[in-house]
């Protein structure tokens, strides 16, 4: 096989991943996930109130930050008011009214909104719950995200598919295989692979217990501690989630077992750890909402038939 014929390959096998055809349903299901998500997190929270803390937690704030996210203190009347605006663009998203326009607002007062709480209490973005969001909504705005409910509304039989309908939720996905895949990247680049060696998962599970005032569970955590083997067990589970959970990503038959083993990893840390991943929800855009797009149907001329599998 020459080179050309190789890079043709590639080029193939990259159509046939972003440009295969998807259904209406699954992507409007996407931008229902997304924007239900984002709403638990906004209505959950007093993020507006944050803007009107004392100058001492912005000392350590860089201009840079600031000027970035057009974020500045002293203005919480501002920023509620932003929120407001946020809500109302989320549950418009929510709905499909205007879903694209709506999409849009969402994930750039998301965007504005969302560091108020990460300057300050955690470098962390993924800690807080939006980041995911603001990327799944502004890729969204870019995509007929609502064709499904025009498809019924003009009383059309079966799922309207296409390649449009294919890339966006294929990119909203990858996003949600980020977080897993960069932290066990991190991982590895911190400890190697002796960060899933009891000792250092003991030290973990000690170290999230330690709080009684935060610690909602205590004794799973601390029962798993003094159990090297378990511990050795739960490293390499969480090594193995993090680096290989990108291949649902690729494969319908690996999303039936990575998707809910993935539901069981964050209970589990839950209860043991008491962190709480708040973009768990998002799994759900690997759920398939209705028939698949049959592999027959011609796609537009230059765009492959198929689908990944």
């Amino acid at each position: 096989m020459t080179l050309s014929d190789g890079l043709a390959r590639a080029r193939a096998a990259w159509d046939r991943f972003w440009f295969g055809p998807g259904t209406a349903r699954n992507l409007a299901a996407a931008r229902i996930v997304l924007a239900a998500q984002a709403l638990w997190i906004l209505l959950s929270r007093d993020i507006p109130a944050l803007s009107a803390l004392p100058a001492a937690f912005w000392a350590e704030v860089p201009g840079s930050a600031r000027w970035r996210f057009l974020v500045f203190e002293g203005r919480p009347g501002l920023e509620a008011a932003l929120q407001a605006i946020a809500l109302v663009a989320l549950v418009a998203a929510l709905l499909g009214v205007a879903a694209r326009a709506s999409c849009l607002l969402a994930a750039l007062l998301l965007y504005h909104l969302a560091p108020l709480e990460t300057l300050f209490f955690t470098p962390s973005p993924w800690a807080k719950g939006l980041t995911l969001p603001v990327l799944g909504l502004l890729t969204l705005s870019l995509s007929p995200c609502a064709d499904a409910l025009r498809a019924r509304g003009h009383g059309k039989a079966g799922p309207v598919s296409g390649p449009d309908h294919g890339w966006p939720l294929r990119l909203v996905q990858l996003f949600v295989c980020q977080p897993y895949l960069f932290s066990g990247i991190a991982k590895l680049k911190a400890a190697g692979l002796g960060w899933a060696s009891p000792e250092n998962m003991r030290a973990w599970l000690l170290l999230a217990n330690l709080d009684d005032q935060l610690a909602a569970f205590r004794a799973p955590g601390l029962w798993l501690a003094d159990r090297p083997v378990l511990c050795l067990a739960m490293g390499v589970a969480a090594l193995a989630m993090d680096l290989g959970f990108i291949v649902a990503l690729f494969s319908r038959r690996a999303r039936r077992v990575l998707v809910p083993a993935a539901v069981l990893f964050h209970a589990a840390i839950l209860v043991t750890q008491n962190y709480a991943f708040l973009s768990a929800p998002l799994l759900l855009v690997f759920v398939d909402w209705g028939p698949r797009v049959s592999r027959g149907r011609t796609p537009p001329a230059g765009v492959p038939s198929t689908m990944p599998a």
